[in-house]
């Protein structure tokens, strides 16, 4: 099934912490035409930490910490500054931290808006939108925030569905750079 329709049949749920979806986009008008498989392109933003252009995930060979936020939603904001803390934990590990809003959904800043939003949140390392939703999708981001550690054939290692600590978010990150050695040595 997929993420919108999830969202319609289950729009009376309500979470302790993180943000829904706000399912904006009526079920039937919905187009299942759009689904895809990695990797995807995703539009990155000039802001602090990030240069305009386009970021594929997944990258074969690197292993990525994603952070699925929202631009209005507390706990989104709230866990930035973890996901920072984590990327500077993981700087000499050769990670990319990437986070990324979607587009398709939701609040959808402009990308000038995004970078001040970013700017006001201390951003500092690669932010993108998922224009069209299909790599919140793939990884069924029903809510925000959501961190997660993926391989380079874009496998979840580790994954928090809400805030959480750097610490796990670092642990998470080392389980996934074990695995794709583990299969590098046996390729």
């Amino acid at each position: 099934m997929r993420r919108r329709e999830l969202l319609a049949a289950t729009a009376g749920i309500s979470v302790l912490a993180g943000c829904l979806d706000d399912g904006s986009e009526p079920a039937d008008q919905l187009d299942d035409t759009d689904e895809s498989d990695p990797p995807f392109e995703i539009r990155t933003v000039d802001a602090p930490g990030s240069e305009a252009g386009t970021v594929q995930i997944p990258q074969a060979g690197r292993v990525m910490l994603l952070n699925f936020t929202r631009t209005r939603c507390p706990t989104s904001e709230g866990l930035l500054s973890a996901v920072g803390d984590a990327r500077d934990d993981l700087r000499r590990a050769d990670v990319d931290v990437i986070s990324v809003t979607d587009g398709s959904a939701g609040p959808q800043p402009s990308p000038a808006e995004l970078a001040d939003w970013w700017r006001e949140h201390d951003g500092s390392w690669t932010i993108g939108i998922d224009e069209d939703g299909l790599l919140n999708d793939y990884y069924e981001i029903r809510g925000f925030p959501v961190v997660m550690a993926i391989d380079g054939a874009g496998e979840v290692h580790w994954r928090n569905d809400g805030p959480t600590a750097a610490n796990n978010m670092v642990s998470g990150v080392r389980t996934a750079l074990e695995a794709q050695e583990t299969e590098r040595l046996l390729l």
